[in-house]
């Protein structure tokens, strides 16, 4: 009987020089054609070779009744592994269908924050009746009382924590007995006898110390926290201006919580901002390789407004249509206004939204950065304006007609400094996300405003027109 061939798997080093993408996108093709083909045990011994990461992209990747069978070869330990390094809705989708019993077993070999995010996709009742089957669940019950977008929901509450009386000798003793979960732990953090947090210190000054000392004695008092109901953004920029590795969470009467570490902010990170980004653009909330019905739900109410505004600027075209009767060349030029100044507002909501996001744009600098888009308005309508003014009549060899048209140019690039920067800056004073759909906004007003501008410089000098 002729032996089946194998596609040798390729070294690691020749891996690691791929894009990931292509790297995952082979493996999974290669685990395809071995489930197909009814090599299993093959199968999952190039699964198990896997980083945890690349696991959970393959899995991904795989056919449903692929991945499904892999899993339930797994062991729940190594599940839970799989899980550390997925979003919530990609876990849910692989092991959701579990009975709370499976479930329950997975997650207790998770981190509760993980088990949190996983449990917050379920339904309720199927979210109790997994917690009253874990063998541990208190941590995770206290966790799911917090909002999932704030430092309470992203905390980790196990962290370790020496008392600010106890000798340098028998703290690293309590660390010693944490065995390899202290790897990769920098510092701990100092409570007094009411478990309040007192300071932090570093693991380096603790090996250093001598061994009469206790820990009050060397830890650094000055050290930033948050409440458990601090949002998950602020935390990113305290974290980020202070160049933090952890953030205590503290509770109304300032005892430890938990901790945010910063691998946890990162993902907060990226996700506020793909949230600013896609609210900008009007699909908050959708995902490309989601349902239909979430993207319909997502776009098209913002399409119809966009499509209303686009009827406002017909219509004040409309009032126009003697001009343009008379000077044909007009029509051509309509788009040129229009698309410039809706490009330039779309740069400064951008960034303006962007600066929010990040802190930069306290309230007291909010004209400030007016005056500065304004400026910046001046001078590209005047940059641009020369260009298309000189384009205009070299084409029609109309010199009024290229006046005209530089000047709608220089004016409704001034109109994109000023909504570009004025709409975010008012939605906030009104308490209102400034990324949402401000970008809708800010085209129309170059729209309508450009149109009139251009048509109604040429209405006035359409005696000069050719």
């Amino acid at each position: 009987m002729e032996e089946s061939q194998q596609t040798p798997t390729e070294p690691r080093s020749e891996q690691q020089s791929r894009p990931p993408e292509e790297v995952i996108h082979g493996l999974v093709q290669e685990l395809e054609r071995l489930m197909e083909s009814s090599e299993r045990q093959q199968a999952l011994e190039l699964f198990a070779d896997l980083h945890p990461v690349d696991q959970g992209e393959v899995l991904d990747g795989l056919p449903k009744e692929h991945s499904q069978s892999l899993l339930d070869e797994l062991d729940a330990n190594v599940v839970a592994e799989i899980l550390e390094y997925l979003e919530p809705e990609e876990s849910v989708e692989m092991i959701g269908d579990r009975t709370p019993a499976d479930l329950a077993e997975v997650l207790d070999l998770t981190g509760p924050d993980v088990a949190v995010d996983l449990l917050r996709q379920m339904p309720e009742e199927k979210q109790n009746e997994t917690l009253e089957a874990m063998a541990d669940s208190a941590e995770v019950t206290e966790l799911l009382q917090y909002q999932d977008d704030t430092a309470g929901g992203l905390m980790t509450p196990d962290y370790p924590v020496v008392n600010e009386k106890t000798t340098t000798p028998n703290a690293l003793d309590q660390l010693r007995l944490l065995g390899e979960d202290a790897e990769d732990i920098n510092s701990v953090l100092v409570i007094d006898d009411d478990q309040r947090l007192v300071g932090s210190l570093s693991i380096t000054r603790l090996a250093l110390a001598r061994s009469s000392v206790v820990v009050g004695d060397i830890m650094d008092r000055d050290i930033n926290s948050v409440t458990a109901e601090t949002d998950q953004e602020e935390c990113a920029k305290v974290m980020q201006r202070y160049n933090l590795d952890l953030l205590p969470v503290l509770d109304s009467e300032g005892r430890l919580s938990g901790v945010i570490m910063d691998d946890d902010l990162v993902d907060v990170v990226v996700e506020e901002a793909t949230e600013d980004m896609f609210r900008i653009a009007s699909v908050g909330g959708e995902r490309i390789a989601g349902p239909l019905t979430n993207s319909l739900r997502s776009r098209l109410p913002w399409l119809y407004i966009n499509l209303a505004t686009a009827f406002l600027a017909a219509v004040m075209v409309s009032l126009f249509e003697t001009t343009i009767t008379r000077v044909v060349a007009l029509a051509v030029f309509l788009p040129v206004v229009a698309s410039q100044g809706g490009i330039g507002g779309t740069q400064t909501v951008t960034l303006v939204v962007r600066s929010m996001a990040l802190g930069e744009v306290p309230r007291r600098l909010g004209l400030r950065l007016l005056a500065r888009e304004l400026a910046l308005g001046l001078i590209h309508g005047v940059a641009l304006g020369i260009v298309v003014g000189i384009v205009a009549y070299l084409w029609k060899g109309d010199v009024t007609l290229g006046l005209v048209l530089g000047l709608a140019m220089l004016g409704n690039m001034l109109v994109a400094g000023m909504f570009g920067a004025g709409v975010p800056l008012l939605l906030r004073q009104l308490r209102m996300d400034p990324a949402v759909s401000s970008a809708v906004f800010v085209t129309t007003f170059t729209d309508v405003i450009g149109f009139v501008l251009f048509l109604g410089l040429a209405a006035i000098f359409v005696e000069h027109l050719v």
